[in-house]
């Protein structure tokens, strides 16, 4: 379920009025939604200087140079820092904004102008899909401290650490995102991700794998085959799947979903669970919320892992929550009680 009530008050051009207190720095993937936002950054320009007075744009120039922006953009003192792009461009940005899970500048807000094949993150944030309105809600909207995730996990250089925004994960859903971001996503992004999860699902074998869920007051193991896990602090990804429901982003937790194989006809009835925000009815699913998860492959192949839709190294690795480390502004209505 959504955060807050919803504002059911955005205009197309926006709001017709200016922010003039708060410096916004717009951070731009030129090649999201196949090159449509470098195509655009003029339309971009021109709808900024109707939302804000005073404004920065900065265009990316290789795989995680948004990171370097952002971490730049806070320090220079930036009230808001928006990532214009999709769900890899906001991961980017978030792991610029926070340093050693603490926000780089308190002070300093996040905020997504959507513009790429994966925009998940703008669903649980409440975030219109039309530039103008999205620019609206920067300029205006509710800024709430939100919870921010860690993993640490295994690479050939050796173990790594980055934060995460929306939903992580480990298994065959490492698999599907590197299906995907290797794909042409000319079909859109909910046809790339159902092809590259439908692909993944005859191919990939499961392995043993060993959890450790720790909540506020209690520690737990689950030890079984994994097909997949998610890890979510957002509501959505891969395009749609709803697998953060009755979660929030202001909990303080992480919602843990993890999936056993079953037999391919079983995983087809059960598909659009993935979907429709009823995960925990499928077969072999078992859920809970809670602070900090350890996983590690106990036989068979290395097991991958994503983050915010990005191909992060494998097993074993660690997930921690961080509550109400960033400040985000939405397109809620106002705070959630």
């Amino acid at each position: 379920m959504p955060i807050g009530e919803s504002n059911r008050f955005h205009r197309p051009e926006g709001s017709g009025a200016k922010n003039q207190q708060e410096k916004i720095c717009l951070i731009v993937n030129p090649r999201a939604g196949a090159g449509r936002a470098g195509s655009q950054i003029d339309t971009l320009k021109r709808l900024l200087d109707r939302s804000f007075e005073q404004w920065d744009v900065q265009l990316t120039q290789a795989p995680r140079h948004a990171t370097h922006l952002a971490r730049e953009a806070a320090e220079k003192g930036f009230d808001i820092v928006a990532a214009v792009g999709g769900d890899g461009t906001c991961h980017e940005v978030v792991n610029g904004l926070m340093k050693n899970g603490r926000a780089v500048r308190k002070k300093t807000a996040f905020t997504v102008i959507p513009f790429g094949t994966g925009s998940d993150l703008v669903r649980s944030l409440d975030i219109p899909s039309r530039t103008g309105e999205a620019l609206w809600i920067a300029a205006t909207g509710i800024s709430l401290p939100s919870d921010v995730g860690t993993a640490t996990f295994t690479t050939d250089k050796g173990v790594e650490e980055e934060v995460f925004i929306n939903v992580a994960g480990f298994g065959a859903n490492g698999d599907v995102v590197r299906r995907a971001n290797s794909s042409s996503k000319r079909f859109g992004g909910a046809a790339t991700f159902i092809g590259a999860t439908l692909r993944t699902l005859v191919r990939y074998e499961p392995g043993e794998v060993r959890v450790t869920i720790e909540g506020s007051d209690s520690i737990s193991h689950w030890e079984n085959k994994l097909l997949s896990s998610f890890i979510a602090n957002g509501h959505y990804c891969g395009s749609g799947m709803f697998v953060g429901n009755g979660g929030s982003m202001q909990d303080g937790k992480l919602d843990l979903s993890l999936l056993k194989p079953t037999p391919l006809l079983r995983q087809a009835l059960d598909f659009r669970h993935l979907y429709d925000g009823k995960l925990g009815e499928s077969t072999g699913v078992t859920q809970t919320s809670c602070t900090k998860i350890q996983a590690e492959c106990t036989t068979g192949a290395p097991v991958p892992v994503e983050l915010d839709g990005e191909s992060r190294g494998f097993l074993p690795a660690s997930f921690a929550i961080h509550p109400g480390a960033l400040t985000i502004r939405g397109g809620w209505l106002r705070k959630p009680e």
